[in-house]
């Protein structure tokens, strides 16, 4: 198993929060996470929806780059369709050389809200797709002449490439089947959110096995990609501290994609779509999750309505008393 941390960055307006206060407290949790050992730190990108303030995670990346020295850095997702992807391959390249090759780069489509804010069709995954088909050709060669239906690139040259080779590692997100086919077919390791696209951890459980079976027929047989599960989390000294907290914390979250995703924070506890608890709790849900066969886990722990000292500390308790039961005895992880 990998862990990692994911900041959407929803400044809710009851959180009462200054936006460069909000950035800072972002910030300390990236240091910290290095800190504690945790594989990766993920950042959203979100425009109009969910009150999301990382327009641009180029941007933030790049910052927290410079003031971490191990942990990987990734992106969940970059907003592909909405962008030039040579635009995008040079950006995320800074990122990847001020960073000394850590970047982790997602790829995603958007919410409903985002895709009318910018005026792009709802069924752009062919879109997509092929943005992804130039990103990759500016890493690898430097140098682009790309012919699609909606790109023509005659012999662009980029002046930053990645420090990773021949890329930096891809991730499709996926919520529907056909993401989850399409990422199959190509080879892609995936991030999904479960909340947002199962009813179940069986559901999950079905997607990645779906999932699997479709790389296997498309000759990607060498090695499972890293199959990553983000979920809403906290987890806390006591059980009660942690239910506690994680309503203060959700409540508002997930009321806030209320029209979006129509379920609420005691309604996804019940079913088990967020990760919340002491730390046994969290121990047998994970345990749970690696069922599907998620191997990297992902924990989104960051709420604009909760304190950023329990945020801490929940983070804390997780890499010290969760994430070792999930280590063989040298150490590696399970």
């Amino acid at each position: 198993m990998k862990f990692g941390m994911f900041i959407i960055g929803d400044n809710l307006p009851e959180a009462k929060k200054q936006l460069g206060g909000y950035y800072d407290e972002m910030f300390e949790q990236v240091k910290w996470a290095e800190q504690l050992g945790y594989d990766c730190f993920w950042f959203g990108e979100h425009h109009f929806d969910f009150l999301g303030v990382i327009p641009s995670p180029p941007t933030f990346m790049s910052v927290a780059a410079k003031c971490t020295e191990k942990i990987r850095l990734g992106v969940a997702v970059c907003l592909l369709p909405y962008r030039n992807p040579i635009f995008v391959a040079e950006e995320y390249a800074m990122v990847d050389v001020l960073s000394g090759g850590r970047l982790d780069f997602g790829v995603g489509r958007g919410t409903p809200p985002e895709l009318a804010g910018f005026g792009v069709k709802e069924d752009n995954r062919d879109m997509l797709v092929e943005g992804i088909e130039v990103v990759e050709m500016a890493w690898r060669e430097g140098k682009v002449s790309y012919r699609g239906k909606y790109h023509q690139i005659n012999g662009v040259s980029l002046n930053v490439i990645p420090v990773q080779r021949p890329t930096p590692p891809l991730y499709f997100a996926c919520l529907s089947e056909g993401s989850y086919k399409v990422a199959g077919e190509r080879g892609y390791p995936i991030l999904g959110i479960p909340y947002a696209s199962c009813k179940s951890i069986a559901e999950v459980g079905q997607k990645v096995a779906s999932y699997k079976e479709t790389l296997a027929r498309s000759g990607h047989k060498a090695k499972t990609p890293d199959v990553g599960q983000c979920f809403q989390t906290h987890v806390a000294a006591t059980e009660q501290e942690a239910r506690k907290n994680a309503r203060q914390a959700m409540d508002p979250y997930f009321a806030a994609r209320i029209q979006v995703r129509p379920r609420s924070y005691e309604q996804l506890y019940q079913e088990g779509m967020v990760l919340v608890g002491d730390p046994k709790r969290c121990i047998e849900r994970i345990e749970e999750i690696r069922e599907t066969g998620t191997n990297y886990l992902i924990f989104m722990m960051h709420f604009a309505t909760l304190e950023q000292k329990k945020i801490l500390e929940s983070m804390e308790i997780m890499a010290k008393e969760v994430m070792p039961k999930f280590k063989d005895e040298k150490g590696n992880r399970q």
